[in-house]
């Protein structure tokens, strides 16, 4: 049974997709928001959690103002959010161990650790979310972006 373009195999049109404001969402932006959340993981594996806010930071721009993909802004302000949060406390994390001139860092390779298993951990669950059309508020954050 061949299925022709826009419909599935009984003949009707797919349910049209809306976020949890009641937004419809467009065909492409379920996907944008999930790639938004999985640029901070590429940001975490190029620069071992560095810059991990960069991606989200980009997809802001791209869909911050495109009517309709409200889903895409808000997911990526979230992630950036989130990033940006964690970028703060690894700074912070770095500022304390070299000002005790080294000896905090018995105790900030713990730091280090629960950042990169948080960035993991909570990028891909609110990919998920945002793939099923849901909006994932990380926990913790800073807002800065919205």
């Amino acid at each position: 049974m061949t299925e022709s373009y826009g419909q599935n195999f009984n003949g009707q049109q797919p349910a049209q997709a809306f976020d949890a404001y009641g937004n419809p969402i467009p065909s492409d932006a379920k996907v944008m928001a999930t790639l938004a959340h999985l640029s901070g993981l590429l940001g975490l594996v190029l620069t071992a959690s560095f810059a991990s806010f960069i991606g989200p930071l980009v997809f802001w721009f791209i869909y911050k103002d495109r009517p309709g993909y409200a889903f895409v802004r808000v997911a990526a302000a979230g992630a950036f959010n989130f990033s940006f949060t964690l970028w703060l406390v690894y700074i912070a994390t770095i500022l304390v161990t070299v000002l005790t001139l080294g000896f905090a860092g018995i105790f900030t390779w713990v730091i280090f650790l629960a950042i990169g298993v948080a960035l993991l951990v909570l990028h891909i669950l609110a990919a998920i979310k945002a793939n099923q059309g849901e909006v994932y508020t990380y926990p913790m954050t800073i807002k800065l972006l919205s």
